[in-house]
């Protein structure tokens, strides 16, 4: 088994997982996209019955409005709180250091609290 071996197997499934989740989440959004075609035209056809066919089209225009401005509103809010997260612990570098300094602490509190056996 050489080394040609190894990274073409390691290269065939990491490609492979990724391959397989980009067809999964194709194929959720092609079928999602279907579903909201038929609810909005069976939505439609089903308001047209009772207020025209000017009315149910505003109402179904104004709806999928409300649902864009949430979604805009939503993702507003998540970008400003991810900016202001504490930047200096987002490297894995600087994670490290960090953890380490909290260990050498840790031993050295536990160190003078501790009682000495004779």
């Amino acid at each position: 088994m050489g080394i040609e071996h190894i990274t073409e197997m390691a290269v065939e499934r990491v490609f492979g997982r990724l391959i397989r989740r980009v067809l999964r989440a194709i194929a959720v959004g092609v079928f999602g996209i279907v579903a909201i075609y038929y609810f909005t035209v069976a939505g439609t056809i089903a308001l047209e019955g009772q207020y025209g066919e000017l009315y149910a089209r505003l109402i179904v225009g104004a709806i999928y409005t409300a649902i864009a401005i949430a979604i805009a509103i939503t993702l507003a809010i998540n970008g400003r709180a991810t900016k202001s997260s504490t930047p200096a612990l987002s490297h894995p570098r600087e994670m490290q250091i960090a953890m380490l300094i909290e260990a050498v602490m840790l031993g050295y509190s536990l160190a003078r609290k501790g009682t000495r056996a004779s």
